[in-house]
């Protein structure tokens, strides 16, 4: 009987394992609020705000504290329902550490993000973007949201210094 229930165990566990792995590898080809939602809560990190009216957006913070924003661009466009981008962004208020030159350095040492200066709305902000036109795995939405989060703070770090 014992090895009968260890049989069925391990059946549940490898069909809930595959289960997992095929929801990372659908395909996604166009975001709505409720993708960028799953995306910024599939790592357990926190909503904060999400799109009131227009396109999707999704304000997060993760467990360390680090706010992040989401946003579908190119928005029902050309035919296809949803958005076929996604910004994702973490952003810092300037201060006088601010230069170009620092913010040229971060673009140039972390290249897995790009680096960017709002002077009028007083932010420097880390971005990656994704488009969504032929299809990527909700897998690697996950992991260029990963980057951003791991890479952002060490880039911040030399704007910042």
């Amino acid at each position: 009987m014992r090895t009968g229930l260890a049989a069925v165990f391990a059946l549940l566990v490898t069909v809930f394992a595959a289960g997992e792995a095929s929801a990372q590898d659908r395909i996604v080809r166009a975001v709505f609020q409720q993708e960028l939602n799953e995306l910024a809560t599939s790592q357990g990190h926190t909503i904060v705000e999400t799109a009131t009216s227009g396109d999707p957006s999704v304000t997060a913070r993760t467990a360390d504290g680090l706010v992040f924003l989401l946003f579908g661009t190119a928005c029902n466009t050309e035919g296809v329902a949803g958005c076929q981008g996604v910004m994702m962004q973490v952003r810092y208020d300037i201060d006088e550490r601010v230069t170009f030159e620092r913010v040229n350095d971060a673009n140039f040492r972390y290249a897995a993000v790009a680096t960017f200066w709002d002077v009028n709305e007083r932010i420097v902000g880390f971005t990656r973007y994704v488009v969504l036109d032929d299809g990527v795995t909700v897998r690697n939405l996950q992991q260029n949201l990963g980057v951003l989060l791991s890479v952002a703070p060490l880039a911040a770090e030399v704007v910042f210094p």
